[in-house]
């Protein structure tokens, strides 16, 4: 059964529409609620099988290294299974309408995976904690299931990797579960001698909830 759209998000930049979203198959999702947090503004929304809170919010600017970048946009989602049914849902975070000129790769840091875009003019990073990082969370019960500390893993992410950006599909939960999963992307007029856009991308998952001001 194909998914549908239960949540998206856009994002223009000028290398394209950055889309993320969540789908799945019910095709049922309810709007619960709005809230906003220092630096971050909330919905949630509420399908037979999960509650679903996507939090957006921008990325802390400068740097830590006194950088800057021309625009970010984050969205941390936070997912909680509400019932036992079996009701498959995935996240994804994807570049769309962009130009025939763009080009794009995959770059990677200690902790993070990412998508790099580019044109002549722009460059632009969509990243995501990579496996280890996220194998450690589940080995603390943050945000992750412990019961998949062995899931997860150096070669092993939940995150799939394509061309234009991550496609993320849900585990499994067991009713009161949680997984909390985020995707943030930057971009900036391309120079050579800055990795600026990459920098604003590589952020952990307790370091974004302590920006947005979720405690």
């Amino acid at each position: 059964m194909d998914k549908i759209v239960l949540k998206e998000n856009l994002f223009v930049t000028p290398l394209g529409t950055i889309k993320c979203g969540i789908a799945g198959t019910e095709g049922y999702a309810a709007l619960n609620g709005e809230a906003s947090y220092e630096h971050g503004q909330s919905q949630t929304i509420g399908t037979h099988s999960h509650r679903i809170e996507l939090v957006t919010f921008k990325r802390k600017l400068p740097l830590y290294n006194g950088e800057s970048v021309a625009d970010t946009m984050g969205w941390l989602w936070r997912i909680e299974k509400i019932s036992s049914q079996f009701n498959p849902v995935e996240l994804y975070c994807q570049l769309t309408d962009y130009d025939k000129n763009v080009e794009f790769g995959f770059s990677a840091g200690e902790h993070l995976d990412s998508v790099e875009v580019n044109d002549n003019e722009w460059v632009l990073h969509i990243g995501v904690e990579d496996g280890e990082i996220i194998q450690y969370r589940a080995s603390q019960n943050d945000g992750m299931p412990i019961r998949f500390e062995n899931t997860f893993g150096f070669s092993n992410s939940p995150h799939q990797q394509q061309r234009e950006g991550f496609l993320t599909p849900i585990p499994d939960l067991n009713e009161g579960e949680h997984i909390h999963l985020h995707y943030i992307t930057a971009f900036d007029r391309k120079n050579r001698e800055s990795v600026n856009t990459w920098l604003a991308v590589d952020i952990f998952k307790r370091d974004i909830e302590n920006w947005i001001g979720i405690w």
